[in-house]
């Protein structure tokens, strides 16, 4: 294993965000050039470039559901042989609404990690359909 759990933890730290914008290549960057992406609605393999046309418009959506901070909880690496490691994650994601009002939604996602050179997420979990959380928290509305 060429990359530590604190390297891995580290890595994921780098998907954190506040209400700054975020820069499409260095995210896009930490992918493989096509990855595998899974959640309740099913799975799909992704190309690299068709992921930072889309990020942008996730950005603005994650910005207009008030989405003003995202940070990482907790990871727990599981070094899966000598190249491959799984991260399951644990975020919170703070939302804004209301009369200022601010509520903290944990979300788990979980990440296969080539580890060999540069650390590449080859396949990404999402554990929930976090647009289907904010309405059942009331914070999104229909």
């Amino acid at each position: 294993m060429e990359s530590t759990t604190t390297d891995i933890e580290e890595f994921l730290k780098s998907f954190e965000h506040t209400d700054k914008p975020r820069e499409v290549d260095s995210l896009v960057s930490q992918f493989a050039d096509t990855f595998l992406v899974a959640g309740p609605d099913g799975s799909r393999a992704v190309k690299a470039s068709d992921f930072a046309l889309a990020l942008p418009k996730r950005q603005e959506m994650f910005d207009k559901m008030g989405c003003r901070s995202t940070k990482l909880a907790t990871a727990t690496v599981t070094n899966l042989d000598d190249r491959y490691a799984m991260a399951e994650a644990k975020w919170l994601m703070t939302f804004a609404h209301g009369d200022g009002q601010a509520s903290e939604v944990p979300v788990g996602s979980t990440y296969i990690i080539d580890t060999k050179g540069e650390l590449r997420i080859l396949f990404y979990l999402t554990h929930q359909d976090i647009t289907t959380v904010l309405r059942e928290r009331g914070i999104l509305l229909s």
